[in-house]
Parts: structure tokens; C-alpha cells; sequence
């Protein structure tokens, strides 16, 4: 059976259709598939949290909300500088930076590596060209089509 979502990452909402009948699963992001594996971990600790009875509303409002992590700032503001933008192709965490500011490269050439579900994807660029500003540092953490590197 297919469910579909409307979900929102960082601002940024997503239609993804899902079959959660088998894993792997092909999920469909704003018209894109992905190929998608998971496992249930812990069935007892879900149905112990939906039988645990709501706090009172005095309960929830003596509580202090757990302080928001900060986000990772990026090199450069995305958007203020024109070019092609590559993008994250899933969420991951920068493990090298390829490339430099002024660098000459060409389309296919890889700009960063990502590393994603304990994986290193090399990300390449989507155009020739120079290299305008690159958007993140090594170890910061990206989500779904966050800018990463600027090609003009």
C-alpha cells in the first residue's frame, strides 16, 4: 500500500510517496525516486510510548524545551552568487572538499565526497566551469539539496 506525505526538512516541504510493505522501498521525492532501506528496531518501546498516558497540560508546560541544535552556518550564503549549484543528493556528512574557490573544473568532475549510511558518495559537478563559492566545510552535516558547491 502507498502512502503519501507532505513533509517539511529546514523550511524546505517534500511530497514523498511511500510503500512501507517491504524493505527496500523506492520512495518518490517531489517527482524523483530513491531507493530507501530500513528496519523496524525496537516494536516494544513504540507501543510502551502510545500506552504511557499524556502528560497534564500544567506537566507539559513545566517542562523546559530541549534547546534547539545549531545549525551549521555555510562558507557562503546560497543564492548570492549566480552559477549552477551543486546540490546534496541525500543527507550526509561532508568528509572532503575537493576543489577551491577560482579551480577550473569540468562536468562529471568530483567536488566533495559525502558521506551517507556509513558510505562515501563522491559528488560530482553538473556543469564546466569555475568554481564561484563553495557552501559548506568538512564535517558539517547536509540535508537533501543543500547547496554545496557554486559552478559559473
Amino acid at each position: 500500500m502507498v502512502s503519501t506525505y507532505e513533509i517539511t526538512v529546514n523550511g524546505e516541504t517534500f511530497v514523498v510517496e511511500v510503500d512501507l510493505s517491504t524493505s527496500p522501498v523506492t520512495v518518490v521525492v517531489n517527482g524523483e525516486p530513491r531507493a530507501v532501506t530500513f528496519r523496524q528496531l525496537v516494536e516494544a518501546a513504540a507501543s510502551a510510548a502510545s500506552a504511557r498516558p499524556a502528560p497534564a497540560p500544567a506537566q507539559a508546560a513545566a517542562a523546559p524545551a530541549p534547546a534547539p541544535k545549531p545549525e551549521p552556518k555555510p562558507a557562503v550564503p546560497a543564492g548570492t552568487v549566480p552559477g549552477e549549484v551543486v546540490k546534496a543528493p541525500m543527507p550526509g556528512k561532508i568528509l572532503s572538499i575537493l576543489v577551491q574557490v577560482g579551480s577550473t573544473i569540468k562536468e562529471g568532475q568530483t567536488v566533495c565526497t559525502l558521506e551517507a549510511m556509513k558510505m562515501e558518495m563522491p559528488i560530482s559537478a553538473t556543469a564546466s566551469g569555475t568554481v564561484k563559492a563553495i557552501h559548506v566545510s568538512v564535517g558539517d552535516t547536509v540535508a537533501y539539496g543543500d547547496p554545496l558547491v557554486t559552478v559559473g
